[in-house]
């Protein structure tokens, strides 16, 4: 097993397997050297943070790396670089940044060359680097920011960007049925927390993915654990922590067993270590809002089905609260029994024979609630249409027979037309369907549900509720929120944990996730979507410049671009350009 250490935005492979690792997740690797005294982490005289910021952007990452105000920083893509991208069209050593009152650069005869402000630079030549100039190698463009930031232990990453990792992981594990889990730490005292930081760090490579999730608390990403892997690694991490004085409690989460996305598993595994028990990864602690009309409408429904014995089918997105649904239910049908739970992705079985399903049958007034019906295999399926033909017979003999439920995050008719969903399991589930619509189609419940969260995350801390000022709000209701209320819930408590006064401040939230200016997340940096902008509008230009100077031919459209032919089909799909004809 090793845990592992995402970079900004990129992904940090375990040793001896970067090239396939980094293939899988489907992204360049950005990786910073751990250097104590690396020009990348050197303080200048006033003790502040690094004076500049380099930004690397690319397709589909981006991270940034504080620079020092002096020493030279090497950049390609061979592992002896101080920033290392894995990208094919940068050389193995492409560049140097040579630091001091200003920034100079140096190509170091690259293969594909590097451009400036859009111009190609001479190999062997240094030239001045003004901040906020773009550097172009190949694919991937390169910003210097003059700005000052706070720096902390160089291999503690923001839990903003390592959330992105995480939700890779889950892709990953999804398409080859591999397992990870997440660990969550918490510092009992807060004085301790630079010990534990250091110590978190005397522990890499071994441990060499931790992320800062708020001061005194830390997350740690553990690919390819087996349940017996997880626990002696566990009893291993904890005893070297506590044996340098560091008092924790520790919360983990496995996929799939506690979540399938990156909300529900931080959500578990953080819970854990603040109660220091087993929490179930669902929708804990949380009510159906219905301030919008869309959930008013719901909530109507649910109320005249209720008290039926029908089967139900819960069709929403992630995190929407499609088992608060399922739970609303039960409870409004005044059903005596429990609600439980099976998971679609789970081993456990469905058939009736089954011995927990027997007991489940057994229950006067109980509910099943399937969880995410779609990812059953075919097998599973089957084993349901027949646990659905033995409760309807039930039913014909007692109207408290147990009810079953059903829940998915795909669009069913996509997924019966394809096979994913067995045509007769459909009919059989689909006496109501009940659609959970989206967070961002129902905004009057966002600063309703922010109210809630924000009293539920104080109430465990023993703490008055801050203010929420309109600032906060209005960055909440910009956001688009792909995780839906989870994500929101996820948000809200990170924000209470860091405030430190009596208002909730826009500067408790992930700025970055929200969208925000990359310079509010930063220190005043500037906004990477801007940058991202100007690099592809400038990439843009370059392309269809070279192709008509090509004559609308690829390959040497591609020579004078610096990239392979390969890369400039991705980028004419990308742009929306036209791919020349052959004459």
């Amino acid at each position: 097993m090793t845990l592992v250490l995402a970079p900004v935005g990129g992904y940090a492979a375990p040793r001896g397997e970067a090239s396939e690792r980094a293939a899988t997740v489907g992204y360049a690797r950005v990786r910073v050297v751990e250097i104590a005294d690396s020009v990348t982490m050197q303080r200048d005289q006033r003790g502040e943070g690094a004076r500049r910021t380099l930004l690397v952007l690319g397709p589909g990452f981006q991270t940034s790396v504080p620079l020092g105000s002096s020493g030279r920083v090497t950049i390609g893509r061979a592992s002896d670089n101080l920033v290392e991208i894995d990208e094919p069209d940068i050389s193995r050593h492409h560049l140097v940044l040579h630091l001091g009152a200003e920034v100079t650069l140096e190509d170091l005869g690259s293969s594909n060359g590097t451009r400036v402000g859009g111009v190609a630079i001479a190999p062997g030549t240094r030239m001045p680097l003004p901040a906020g100039v773009p550097v172009e190698l190949g694919s991937t463009m390169l910003v210097v920011q003059d700005r000052a930031i706070a720096s902390g232990p160089r291999r503690l990453w923001p839990w903003d960007y390592f959330e992105a990792r995480i939700e890779e992981e889950c892709r990953r594990a999804l398409r080859q049925g591999a397992c990870f889990s997440i660990l969550h730490l918490r510092c009992e005292q807060r004085t301790a927390a630079p010990a534990l930081e250091r110590r978190l760090a005397a522990l890499l490579p071994r441990l060499d993915v931790v992320a800062r999730y708020v001061p005194g608390e830390y997350e740690v990403l553990l690919v390819g654990t087996q349940a017996r892997e997880l626990e002696a690694e566990i009893r291993t991490l904890v005893a070297a922590l506590v044996d340098h004085g560091v008092a924790l409690t520790l919360g983990h989460a496995r996929f799939p067993d506690d979540g399938r996305e990156p909300d529900s598993l931080v959500a578990a595994a953080s819970l854990r270590a603040q109660h220091g028990e087993a929490f179930a990864a669902g929708d804990e602690g949380a009510s159906l809002v219905s301030a919008s009309n869309a959930m008013h409408e719901l909530v109507r429904t649910i109320e005249r089905l209720a008290p039926d014995t029908m089967p139900m089918l819960i069709v929403g997105e992630t995190g929407t609260g499609k088992e608060l649904v399922a739970q609303e239910i039960h409870r409004r049908s005044a059903r005596t029994g429990a609600l439980v739970r099976l998971d679609g992705a789970g081993e456990g079985s469905l058939d009736p024979a089954a011995e927990p399903i027997r007991a489940l049958l057994g229950q006067r007034g109980a509910t099943l609630l399937v969880d995410e019906v779609c990812e059953l295999s075919p097998a599973r399926q089957a084993e349901l249409v027949r646990l659905l033909e033995t409760v309807e017979r039930m039913h014909d003999e007692a109207a408290d027979a147990p009810r079953v439920l059903a829940t998915t995050r795909y669009d069913i008719e996509a997924a019966v037309a394809s096979g994913q969903l067995r045509i007769d399991l459909f009919h059989r589930l689909d006496g109501v369907t009940l659609v959970v619509p989206p967070l961002r189609s129902r905004r009057e419940d966002l600063a309703p549900l922010v109210d809630e969260f924000v009293a539920q995350a104080c109430a465990r801390l023993s703490r008055e509720p801050p203010v929420i000022g309109e600032a906060v709000l209005a960055r909440l209701a910009a956001y688009r929120w792909p995780g839906n209320v989870r994500e929101l819930r996820n948000v809200v408590r990170r924000a209470v944990l860091l405030a430190d006064g009596p208002v909730l401040l826009p500067t408790h939230l992930p700025l970055e996730k929200l969208g925000g200016a990359f310079s509010e997340a930063i220190a005043e940096v500037d906004a990477v979507d801007h940058v991202r902008a100007q690099f592809e509008s400038l990439e843009r230009e370059r392309i269809v410049e070279a192709l008509a100077r090509a004559g609308g031919n690829q390959t040497e459209a591609a020579k004078l671009l610096g990239i392979s032919r390969r890369t400039l089909v991705k980028r004419l799909d990308l742009y929306d350009l036209p791919r020349p004809r052959k004459k």
